[in-house]
């Protein structure tokens, strides 16, 4: 028997020996009335760090304005936290799609943001999952699926076919995209930099602006668009 099934008889269970369901109900109706508003409350100021972060980027609120906006509502601009409600703000329309999901928990949401689309179905869409879902169980649900992820990121799967063959491919469709992984460190992820700066240099290949780009340095975005 599932743990769904469980839960559903348990629940079944308690109803039967409730003494006065309808008054216990109008309680179980504030409650999560209460839940459901406060998740809304931190989806509309991840929201508002989003926006007012996008906007200084696109040069429409000077620094200063940022500044003011993140020492008002007590946020270090450079910091984890405003870096957080940033990123739940981003993913605050696909949140409210699933509002019944949500967990009243800053730390959950945040690291729901962090999933990338597959994962999110499988383990927020999916899932059958508590309102009192805490962040370590959370974290242990979703460990071994992210670090087989991981590991296949570290030990990609050798070609199939030889280097001359994919150089004829790519030489007929002239590009192919490069994803380096996230984890590797600095002087093997410099190491490939150098390179590629190499032969962009010497007019061999050039470089698309990444499609992400409030991550980007603004003296390396401006290299990028240079390239």
């Amino acid at each position: 028997m599932s743990k769904n099934e469980l839960t559903l008889q348990k629940q079944q269970r308690l109803i039967t020996k409730c003494k006065n369901k309808d008054v216990t109900d109008e309680f179980i109706q504030r409650y999560q009335q209460s839940t459901k508003n406060a998740i809304e409350q931190i989806l509309n100021m991840g929201e508002a760090v989003s926006d007012v972060y996008r906007k200084n980027k696109l040069g429409e609120l000077h620094e200063d304005d940022l500044n003011y906006f993140c020492q008002s509502v007590g946020l270090d601009p450079k910091g984890s936290t405003f870096r957080k409600y940033k990123a739940i703000g981003i993913n605050a329309d696909r949140f409210r799609q699933h509002m019944a999901k949500m967990p009243s928990s800053f730390s959950l949401l945040y690291e729901f943001a962090t999933l990338d689309a597959d994962d999110f179905e499988k383990f927020v869409v999916k899932k059958s999952m508590s309102k009192s879902l805490t962040l370590m169980e959370f974290k242990k649900i979703t460990k071994k699926t992210l670090n087989q992820k991981k590991r296949n990121l570290y030990n990609p799967p050798a070609l199939s076919v030889s280097p001359q063959s994919v150089s004829k491919v790519i030489k007929v469709i002239n590009q192919f995209s490069i994803h380096i992984v996230r984890d590797l460190n600095k002087s093997d992820f410099d190491s490939i930099v150098e390179q590629l700066t190499f032969y962009r240099n010497k007019g061999w290949i050039r470089f698309d602006a990444p499609s992400i780009e409030e991550f980007i340095d603004d003296e390396v975005a401006e290299d990028l668009k240079a390239a």
